[in-house]
């Protein structure tokens, strides 16, 4: 008997270990033969990373010489990186037992790869607990929606500083939306998920604000158990839980921008070297406005490009380097508007994914030069499970032929930006 029981066990989670296994094996090919053309030689894009990682090695925060200056800071002498220092943290082992700067091509497929997992193992998760009628392949349907259909894919195919700094940013914010979407939750499980997106503020530091996810949950939990009236002892462990790991990696953040410019509040934007366009959108409306609110929404839900025809009679796809609609280019985005607020859950999801828009909409750069939008990454994941939401589990014909779509406008764009 317990032997059988035994064998079932095993059997169980081969079937657990197995899907995600062959997803990433998959998932790394691809991502590798787009991003080198199938050349599978990596490239080398602009890089500030490799140099960061040398400079922290020997306990310097600016940047040795380098080839060319673009969107660096320049202070008092010194050129810095306006990036998060977490990808070249990453980078100081492999740089130590390499003896050398390695393509953060490699960096940033690793993660991409990763990062599709994690989605899949938490729509897994939607299944199992949410939605009995999301079908396994359904899971699978979305998850290769995620991963060829969405910004991910063009962001982590390609090896440059801004797209790097991106993709690894969102593993801990997809691992915090994992440790916390469940229905059965612990002070662990909000101490962890905080730790995860706090950790966001040394890499991509405006994805800090998916912690809204685990602070929405804990409300929900103090509702449905009526501990209003026990308001010290909830509040005292929601200090802990979230406190903590915020004051910890703020800490860091400010401490770093401290020690670079002067200024905890100074991340090195207003000492850019940066193209001139949006130099002037700068010094015009500031690098934090509600003016840019327009513009940026426009580019990123409305702007739409166009498929025509060339002289061979192929298709061919027009875009603006500024933005493009995400709900154009990844139809399936769409069902998310289906999901309703009423359900505490889905209003979490809502109220965490307005917050993090308020950054991406105010900020004075749209992400040129892209395909698609590439700060939707941020709260893609958010979107993703409200669309699942939305058909309530259902891929329909329609959601698929989404998919299809988005998939293939996202090799066209990839193949038209390389």
């Amino acid at each position: 008997m317990n032997l059988g029981l035994f064998i079932k066990f095993l059997k169980i989670n081969f079937r657990k270990i197995i899907v995600p296994f062959l997803l990433f094996v998959l998932v790394f090919i691809v991502y590798f033969g787009v991003g080198t053309r199938w050349t599978f030689k990596p490239r080398w894009g602009l890089d500030y990373f490799n140099p960061l990682a040398e400079s922290l090695r020997v306990g310097r925060l600016d940047l040795p010489v380098v080839g060319t200056t673009y969107d660096l800071s320049y202070f008092q002498g010194k050129r810095y990186a306006t990036w998060g220092i977490l990808p070249a943290l990453l980078l100081i082992p492999i740089q130590i037992i390499k003896g050398r700067y390695i393509p953060i091509f490699y960096l940033s497929l690793l993660f991409s790869v990763v990062n599709v997992v994690v989605v899949y193992l938490l729509l897994r998760r939607i299944k199992e607990e949410f939605l009995p009628v999301f079908s396994n392949l359904s899971v699978i349907l979305v998850t290769f929606l995620f991963a060829f259909g969405t910004a991910h894919f063009y962001i982590g195919t390609l090896s440059s500083v801004w797209h790097v700094e991106q993709i690894v940013s969102t593993f801990p914010a997809l691992l915090g939306t994992y440790l916390i979407f469940k229905k059965k939750r612990k002070a662990i499980d909000y101490f962890l998920s905080t730790t995860a997106f706090g950790l966001t503020l040394l890499g991509k530091a405006n994805m800090v604000l998916l912690v809204f996810l685990p602070i929405s949950l804990y409300f929900v939990d103090v509702f449905k158990r009526g501990l209003f009236r026990q308001w010290r002892t909830w509040c005292t462990q929601a200090i802990m839980i979230f406190g903590l790991p915020l004051l910890v990696f703020s800490s860091m953040f400010f401490l770093y921008n401290y020690l670079r410019f002067a200024n905890p509040f100074e991340n090195g934007y207003r000492y850019i070297n940066e193209n001139p366009h949006f130099y002037q959108v700068r010094q015009k409306n500031g690098i934090w406005s509600i003016k840019n609110a327009p513009r940026n929404f426009w580019y990123m839900a409305l702007e739409m490009p166009s498929l025509t025809l060339d002289n061979n009679q192929k298709v061919k796809l027009n875009f603006n380097l500024e933005g493009n609609s995400i709900f154009f280019l990844t139809p399936p985005l769409l069902a998310a508007f289906l999901a309703s607020p009423l359900n505490p859950y889905i209003l979490s999801l809502w109220l965490t994914l307005i917050i993090s828009l308020v950054p991406i909409l105010m900020i004075y750069s749209t992400g040129w030069m892209q395909f698609g939008y590439r700060y939707s990454l941020d709260f893609l994941v958010l979107l993703i499970l409200l669309s699942v939401f939305g058909i309530k589990g259902r891929v329909n014909f329609l959601y698929f032929l989404g998919i299809v779509f988005a998939v293939w406008m996202y090799l066209m764009g990839i193949n038209a930006l390389m």
